[in-house]
């Protein structure tokens, strides 16, 4: 990349980039939205997006380029501040001058990551860089270190959604404790508002009935191929008739399928696939129930108090064979059943009193920075840089 840095760097250009360009979402698009309706036409915006859509083309004048493209080298080697919301990668580096805001994806401290990731098999280099004549040996926990030390050199500033997640992260990655903004994620600002429009907004682009409740299914993403096309095991007619017993009307079961996975294809007929819907935080505005198993979107639905379940058929396997947890699934908040049977009765004998009071309880346990007000701070904090 050494080639772009004859390039000076533009001093009021911002890029913008969520999961690889994947998707315009997430705490990036909160920060874009809230720094383009102040400062459209003083600052450039550039947006890394493989696809436009239909939110994002209602935004004039924004430059979309494509993940690793060279149009993305020249942006992002030139570009004064970055906002993503994952680090980026090892062969971007960042210049002298430039402001990398990590964002991250994920809030409270479920699931583990960085050095934190127990070693097992993986297709990686060695910390040494030094491609391998074989894989056999090689594990994670080694790419990660090497990924860290990159990483360290390549964030300005890392976003905390609560204590606890500096705590964990603190020692999953080798940041500084300055290099912390203990804030809250800028996305969840919305549950600390009416978001009355939003639902409205996903279920007609989803063409759910205004009437009807919905039930949204989110699991994580696995380690595997096999085990993230085996994850659909919930038995659908049996949770719906469960929700209908609790608090009545008629439910519409909405699956959502983690943007890394293998299984955004799902099709059935009693399914509503979400899966390629932008953004997750308006599928949780909507949802009147949330179900999912290790994912961190737990941390942003309990800040909506609704109703919430953990279905877990694979616990075992996921503890010792693949993440682990960082706070153990007894003291989440949540209640989770390992067998359907198990996920019908804790839905039936819910107590609304009762998940309100574990709900803050554990807010306030985990230490959580969220106050509805993260998108203000950290986009006032980065037009100081432009």
């Amino acid at each position: 990349m050494l080639i772009f840095c004859v390039f000076s760097i533009k001093k009021n250009r911002i890029l913008f980039v969520s999961q690889k360009g994947r998707m315009f979402a997430c705490n990036p698009r909160a920060i874009f939205e809230y720094l383009y309706d102040r400062y459209q036409k003083e600052l450039e915006f550039v947006w890394v997006l493989n696809q436009p859509s239909e939110d994002f083309n209602s935004f004039e004048n924004v430059i979309r380029i494509s993940y690793n493209s060279l149009l993305h080298f020249y942006y992002q080697m030139t570009s004064r501040v970055i906002v993503s919301n994952i680090p980026s990668p090892i062969y971007l580096p960042l210049r002298n001058g430039q402001i990398m805001f990590d964002t991250w994806h994920g809030g409270g401290a479920y699931k583990k990551v960085g050095l934190s990731s127990p070693a097992k098999p993986s297709l990686a280099r060695r910390s040494t860089g030094v491609w391998p004549k074989t894989m056999e040996g090689i594990n994670n926990h080694a790419w990660e270190a090497y990924k860290a030390i990159y990483n360290q050199k390549d964030t300005t500033f890392f976003v905390s959604s609560s204590q606890r997640f500096t705590e964990v992260m603190l020692g999953a990655q080798l940041l500084p404790l300055s290099a912390y903004l203990e804030i809250g994620m800028p996305r969840n600002d919305v549950f600390f508002s009416d978001y009355s429009d939003l639902k409205v907004k996903a279920k007609r682009r989803l063409g759910i009935s205004l009437k009807k409740k919905v039930v949204l299914y989110a699991p994580t993403y696995r380690g595997n191929a096999k085990d993230q096309k085996s994850i659909l095991n919930i038995d659908i007619e049996l949770c719906i008739e469960s929700l209908g017993k609790q608090w009545g009307g008629e439910w519409v079961f909405v699956y959502r399928g983690h943007v890394w996975g293998l299984h955004q294809e799902v099709r059935n007929d009693i399914i509503i696939n979400a899966s390629q819907y932008e953004e997750m935080q308006e599928l949780l505005c909507m949802a009147d129930a949330f179900i999912t198993d290790y994912s961190s979107s737990i941390w942003d639905f309990a800040l909506t108090k609704k109703p919430a379940f953990l279905f877990t058929p694979d616990l075992e396997y996921y503890l010792n064979r693949d993440r682990g947890f960082y706070t153990p699934i007894d003291e989440w908040p949540f209640p989770y059943a390992q067998t359907n049977d198990e996920l019908a009765a804790i839905i039936e004998s819910f107590d609304g009193e009762i998940h309100l009071s574990k709900v803050n309880s554990y807010l306030e346990r985990m230490g959580s920075f969220e106050q509805g007000n993260a998108t203000e701070v950290i986009s006032k904090f980065i037009a100081t840089y432009l």
